[in-house]
């Protein structure tokens, strides 16, 4: 995630598919937003009825919930409760398996549930199953995908497309992450005091990244996925609502998720490429929003603990509170930039730095530090590097050279509005 807008497209849906015109289309897309909406509601509140020890089966059930739904809605229409009824099918569903399974002896444990009502919903259980998704026992790559297939409703071929990876794989990596679960005996619950900071801290790099997938898709038609990017959001909201999962570093990742999504309205052209900070309308972005960021970076700086969350809110901080693109704040966000470099860095903070250091102290200045970084080989194919040499030297007016880097990132850019985008800047080389 970057504080320039980075070029992004592409975006997933529900996991139900998209109709092509036939009278269903309305309710599928109405069942495929249900199913992002509500299905760490209702994998939450059934795990918590059977067990982590039945996870795979509940999802199962919701599944089969939601294909259920899918042959009846489109006839009948949506109930007027859809949540409730996908809730009370699946819970039913699950109870037949484990009858299936002849598993009377874990029936009688819960309380009878085949006697018992569908489960309520409690934001409590969405926590315990976001720290259940990312046990540490669970590689960093398997915490993610379980988070976006489980929390996320995002099946394995969503998954492989949106993280750029192999359906097969990603398959192979959910079974895997939940037998794991199974068999280690995970407990359904908010971990102990002791071991909060550490999950804690996965718990928010997983929503970070999830969030970053939305908000700059990797492939696809669409420029945002607005469904992943507002679960994140919602999720981070549920950690810093609570006294134990409200920390600094909490209030500092929902901090830079405001920044960002408060831009999203803007982000868009009208030919549907993106926008980048220098070009966005500033009264289009969402101002509740924006002071919903800024209280929650107030909130972040009460400890002593500094993250790379706390230094990218800071940046957005400094484009948000600037009247302008080109009167933010450059030194304060080549500071910060140079700071995430030596603590956290990457390949994108690089690139991010150089331009900022190109905005404070000249277009020059910025290509040395473009030229500088080490990885030549990965720049050479990174398609936003290439555009940010492309950038630097049509300032220079050098607009050969800029020409040939954006042919080169639009030859190698797979998203369709990043793709737009570098060709709506290679025209107007042209003019």
């Amino acid at each position: 995630m970057t504080t320039v807008d980075r070029p992004g497209g592409g975006g997933r849906g529900g996991g139900l598919g998209r109709g092509g015109g036939d009278p269903g289309d309305g309710v599928r897309a109405a069942l495929e937003e249900r199913f992002r909406s509500s299905h760490a509601r209702i994998v939450a509140a059934l795990t918590r009825r059977f067990g982590a020890r039945h996870f795979a089966l509940v999802e199962q059930a919701v599944q089969e919930a939601y294909v259920r739904a899918l042959g009846q809605w489109t006839v009948h229409g949506l109930p007027d409760d859809a949540e409730r009824w996908l809730v009370r099918v699946a819970h039913n569903a699950a109870v037949d398996a484990l009858r299936r399974e002849r598993s009377h002896l874990t029936l009688e444990r819960a309380h009878d549930v085949s006697e018992a009502d569908p489960p309520a919903f409690d934001a409590e259980d969405e926590v315990r199953l976001m720290f259940l998704c990312c046990d540490p026992s669970l590689s960093r790559a398997a915490q993610i995908a379980l988070v976006a297939n489980v929390a996320f409703g995002l099946t394995a071929a969503q998954i492989a497309t949106a993280f750029v990876s192999d359906e097969r794989t990603v398959a192979q990596r959910l079974v895997r992450a939940k037998q794991r679960l199974r068999e280690r005996g995970v407990q359904f619950d908010v971990p102990a005091a002791g071991a909060l900071p550490e999950r804690l801290a996965a718990l928010l790099d997983v929503l970070y990244v999830v969030f970053a997938e939305g908000y700059s898709p990797s492939v696809g038609e669409e420029a945002i996925d607005d469904g992943l990017c507002r679960e994140a959001l919602r999720f981070v909201r549920l950690l810093t609502s609570r006294d134990d999962t409200g920390s600094p570093a909490a209030f500092a990742l929902h901090a830079l998720l405001c920044f960002h999504a408060a831009r999203a309205p803007a982000r868009l052209a009208d030919d549907g490429s993106l926008l980048l900070l220098a070009e966005q309308d500033r009264t289009r972005w969402d101002r509740a929003l924006m002071d919903e960021a800024f209280g929650c970076l107030c909130r972040a700086g009460t400890g002593a603990e500094l993250t790379r969350y706390h230094l990218e809110a800071g940046i957005a901080a400094c484009h948000a509170a600037a009247p302008s693109y080109a009167a933010t704040d450059w030194g304060r966000v080549v500071e910060m930039y140079a700071v995430l470099r030596a603590r956290w860095p990457s390949l994108v903070v690089d690139i991010n730095h150089a331009l900022a250091v190109a905005m404070y102290a000249g277009t020059r200045a910025g290509l040395d530090e473009l030229d500088a970084i080490p990885e030549r080989d990965v720049l050479a194919r990174y398609p936003y590097a290439l555009a940010a040499y492309a950038d630097l030297h049509a300032s220079l007016g050098n607009l050969d050279e800029a020409r040939h880097y954006l042919d080169r990132a639009i030859a190698r850019q797979p998203a369709a509005a990043q793709a737009a985008l570098l060709r709506r800047k290679r025209a107007a080389l042209d003019r």
